[in-house]
């Protein structure tokens, strides 16, 4: 007989049973959650169906949800019954103290609103500017070498972005320290990683190796990014980026800003969001792009066709529709992370009818979500027609790259408009294709970037098949 909890329901009681999950605890067999996630939780929900339960030690259970629905009822129907659990917050903390992903309630409220008008519409344009220009000087590097030469466009995407957040940011290309700044943030999301997934890890204090290397990455974080802020707070020049908007944002009903820590954990947040997530998105494209010819055929077509000789402007990038929806198919099959940020009941709750208790951590694991075959036909395949307007007729809650409901990812508008600016300013100039037989393997520490990287040759087009201008 499955294991019965109470949930309350207008002032009555009902016994429901627990969600399906393996016997025992599982406290042993982390080492396959934490190295292969995705196929260790893959063959628990095939074996148990879309919400796991996953008993780790007395004390500590977890549940892997992963239909729609689920998703629907905590992300935005009942969003005040959940809250993101201090099992998350405070290791996510150690790098983004109370940045915007990191934060509940007021504080949250309050920088959402004080940051929201920055990725305006109306914003985007300048930060177009910016995203252009960073990805031309990259075009200009990739002429100066050989024909043929092989890259790694997963470190490439990894180095663009994180200039183009910077500048984005603070007008301060810090990608001349992509060495120290990128080694930084693996550095310290790898040690979120492990204490995500570490019940019984040792305080942050204690002088160990892992923490120390962890100490020393932080301070490099903090000292680039605060010295960023506090020579902007006597810098009369006039900006017109992300920081600037933030450093004379006032909040409607307090009149007060941000202090120079919280804007510190709010850019270190968004460089976060802004460099790691996209250069993964990005490079994962383009091994899609080397694995399905045809379909960069068929972005060649609607670059030559839209743009011509033009660069992608501000104005040009709507008309960029196949190429869109290849980035959104792309996003559905490797999405930057397994899962959206956790969430703790808050109360007594119920799913799929199963019995949800209070203080239940619950992942919504987004990867198969967008993958589930009741809302995804031959959900392995990659066909970006799935995003025809015709075609979107799904439940909205079966693609999730970006979260949903009020904590729905704030630069979502910056990441699609970054993605095609790109995309289509590479194609323009270059022919990508894969080099054969290299090891290509999802890394799943916290961002799901490629193990080894992604090795293409690049080859410039003639004026046969590209814009001269």
């Amino acid at each position: 007989m499955p294991d019965l909890e109470e949930v309350p329901q207008q002032g009555t009681k009902r016994y429901l049973p627990a969600p399906p999950g393996p016997p025992g605890y599982l406290l042993f067999k982390l080492p396959s959650l934490q190295k292969t996630p995705i196929e260790y939780l893959g063959t628990l929900h095939q074996e148990y169906g879309d919400l796991v339960r996953l008993p780790i030690m007395p004390g500590l259970t977890l549940y892997s949800a992963i239909h729609p629905d689920h998703a629907e009822h905590i992300l935005s129907t009942y969003p005040n019954r959940y809250g993101k659990p201090d099992f998350f917050l405070k290791p996510m903390g150690l790098v983004q103290g109370q940045g915007l992903f990191t934060s509940e309630g007021d504080l949250w409220q309050k920088h959402r609103r004080l940051m929201q008008p920055a990725f305006q519409q109306k914003k985007l344009v300048y930060i177009h500017t910016v995203m252009l220009k960073c990805v031309q000087s990259l075009i200009r590097e990739w002429e100066e070498k050989p024909e043929g030469a092989v890259i790694d466009i997963a470190a490439e995407m990894t180095r663009l972005t994180l200039q183009i957040v910077s500048l984005a940011l603070f007008s301060v290309d810090i990608s001349q320290e992509s060495d120290a700044l990128g080694k930084a943030f693996r550095t310290a999301l790898a040690y979120v990683y492990f204490r995500l997934t570490s019940p019984l890890a040792v305080p942050v204090w204690l002088p160990t190796p892992r923490n120390l290397k962890f100490r020393q990455a932080k301070q490099t974080l903090n000292r680039i990014v605060l010295d960023i802020i506090q020579s902007r707070r006597y810098d009369r020049t006039e900006h017109y980026d992300l920081l600037s908007m933030l450093l004379t944002a006032q909040d409607a009903e307090t009149q007060t800003g941000m202090s120079d820590r919280q804007l510190q954990d709010e850019v270190i947040t968004l460089i976060n969001a802004g460099h790691e997530t996209m250069a993964t998105a990005l490079a994962w494209t383009w091994y899609i792009l080397g694995t399905h010819p045809h379909i960069l055929t068929r972005i060649e077509d609607e670059i030559n066709t839209e743009l011509g000789a033009e660069a992608p402007s501000f104005e040009t990038l709507p008309q960029l529709e196949y190429t869109g929806r290849v980035f959104d198919e792309s996003l559905r099959l490797y999405p930057p992370g397994i899962g959206l940020a956790p969430r703790m009941a808050l109360e007594r709750d119920e799913l799929q009818g199963y019995a949800i208790p209070k203080g239940a951590i619950i992942n919504i694991n987004s990867y198969f979500t967008s993958r589930h075959r009741q809302y995804w036909d031959d959900a392995e395949q990659f066909d970006p027609d799935r995003f025809l307007p015709d075609q979107v007729h799904r439940h909205k809650y079966a693609y999730l790259p970006f979260g949903a409901g009020p904590h729905v990812c704030i630069g979502k508008n910056f990441a699609l408009m970054e993605a095609k600016t790109i995309l289509a300013a590479i194609i323009q100039k270059f022919r990508i294709s894969l080099v054969p037989n290299q090891p290509i393997e999802i890394d799943p520490r916290f961002t799901l970037r490629p193990k080894y990287g992604i090795k293409v040759t690049i080859h410039q087009k003639t004026d046969r098949y590209a814009a001269t201008g």
